[in-house]
């Protein structure tokens, strides 16, 4: 099980770059279909959000082990992937994330900090 992971998620479209963005996204689901395919991550997934209000487009969930995800965010075609995203859509960012078995992790941590500040025993 999934215990790392990434959350990429981007805004609108660059105002018109709006046909490489959805190029962009079908490429994108290419690569991360092969990254799954080939063991180098465990999984991921697509969500693009419903028109609304905020400046939020979509985003992807990429999932795997510790070592898959550290090592992917340093791949050269991970790198020229992100820029294809950034040159193509606004406000692009990047979140490490905990998941499935890492949440332990995270709780953890996050108890260890209550306690250090003195608002837990």
């Amino acid at each position: 099980m999934s215990e790392a992971g990434f959350w990429i998620a981007w805004g609108l479209p660059t105002q018109g770059r709006e046909p490489q963005a959805l190029e962009t996204l079908k490429k994108s689901r290419d690569f991360l279909g092969e990254l799954t395919g080939n063991g180098r991550i465990e999984r991921y997934d697509v969500v693009i959000l419903r028109p609304q209000t905020s400046e939020l487009g979509g985003f992807f969930l990429v999932q795997g082990s510790t070592e898959q995800i550290d090592q992917l965010r340093r791949d050269p075609d991970f790198e020229r992937w992100v820029n294809r995203v950034q040159i193509v859509a606004d406000r692009v960012a990047i979140v490490d994330a905990w998941v499935g078995d890492g949440i332990d992790e995270a709780t953890d941590l996050y108890t260890e900090a209550l306690r250090e500040a003195g608002l837990i025993d």
